[in-house]
C-alpha cells in the first residue's frame, strides 16, 4: 500500500514500552505499545480482541483513555483513541515512553 492510500491521519511513532490494557470487566494486562500517534496505537493484544472491542489503555503522565479497537492480526491490535490527543499531551507521553525504554 502506498502512502497516499494509508487511511491513517497522523504517522504513527515507532516505540516499545509497557503500558496497561483493559477491557470492560476484566483486569488490567501490562503489554508492549508498538507505535503510537496523537490517534491510536499498535500494542501486543494480551488476550484475544476483535475490531470494535472497547479498551482503555493508560499511558504514562495522562489518565486512561478509552479507545476501540479497529483491527486484529494474531497478537496484535490497532486501538483508535475515543479522542485524540493533544499535540503537547502527545509529545510528553511520547518522551516519557522514549526514557522508559
Amino acid at each position: 500500500m502506498s502512502d497516499k492510500e494509508d487511511p491513517r491521519r497522523a504517522e504513527r511513532v515507532p516505540l516499545r514500552a509497557d503500558i496497561e490494557f483493559r477491557r470492560a470487566g476484566e483486569h488490567r494486562w501490562r503489554v508492549n505499545i508498538l507505535d503510537f500517534s496523537p490517534e491510536g496505537c499498535r500494542v501486543e493484544a494480551p488476550v484475544r480482541v476483535k475490531a470494535d472491542d472497547t479498551v482503555w489503555i493508560s499511558l504514562p503522565g495522562i489518565e486512561t483513555i478509552q479507545g476501540t479497537v479497529c483491527w486484529v492480526k494474531e497478537w496484535e491490535a490497532g486501538v483508535e483513541f475515543a479522542s485524540p490527543l493533544y499535540p503537547s499531551v502527545f509529545e510528553m507521553v511520547r518522551e516519557r515512553m522514549r526514557n522508559a525504554e
